[in-house]
């Protein structure tokens, strides 16, 4: 796929950031991590298109280290929505976290390489992570699910991170090797188009409680 095509897909974040940003008033403080995580997406997205496109370097060290934040801005936000119970599960949730990403890059010395394991590790937490409050929202709250703006996005975490996954293997085995690899990794794009939205969404709804 083309690069500034894939570039100008990506910056559908700035979709709910701009929804965030017109309803800044009416957002919950403990929403914070969230709103950081986009953000943080954003500046990433920026500067990987500038990285590749005008430096003809590798972007790897900032998905990396994007990639760390995001892990942990999640797990703390998961922490907030749970109204800070489980403080000492999420605390040694980011630490191993941290580990995992500190031994993947820095004691191996892979950050300038893409290797997908400390990416596919945080994913099958976030969606882990996901599942279990979607299992409590529906116990607590058995009506009107699809409203509930923690719902959506714990729903749009489990369909990212899953793809994500999906993602990595596919990179990992080699786009320039399998037609169904090369097809999962261009899909990626339109997929994060989508989620943007559903944030989006979420965030409107946040606003009209």
């Amino acid at each position: 796929m083309n690069t500034v095509f894939t570039f100008v897909l990506s910056e559908s974040v700035l979709i709910p950031i701009a929804t965030a940003l017109l309803m800044a008033r009416k957002l919950k403080r403990n929403w914070l991590p969230f709103f950081l995580m986009l953000m943080l997406a954003f500046i990433a997205e920026v500067s990987s298109f500038c990285i590749i496109k005008y430096l003809n370097i590798s972007n790897a060290p900032v998905i990396k280290i994007y990639s760390l934040c995001e892990c942990c801005l999640i797990v703390y936000q998961f922490y907030l929505w749970q109204n800070k119970r489980y403080g000492s599960f999420c605390l040694a949730l980011t630490i191993i976290c941290v580990l995992v990403w500190l031994v993947e890059n820095i004691l191996l010395q892979n950050l300038y390489n893409f290797v997908p394991y400390f990416r596919v590790f945080y994913a099958f937490i976030i969606v882990l992570l996901s599942i279990n409050l979607i299992n409590v929202l529906m116990v607590n709250q058995r009506s009107a699910l699809l409203r509930n703006p923690v719902f959506l996005v714990c729903l749009a975490f489990i369909v990212f991170f899953t793809y994500q996954i999906i993602y990595e293997a596919s990179f990992f085995v080699g786009a320039d090797k399998y037609l169904v690899a090369n097809q999962i990794i261009t899909l990626f794009a339109y997929v994060n188009v989508l989620i943007n939205v559903v944030y989006a969404v979420a965030i409107w709804l946040l606003a009209k409680q």
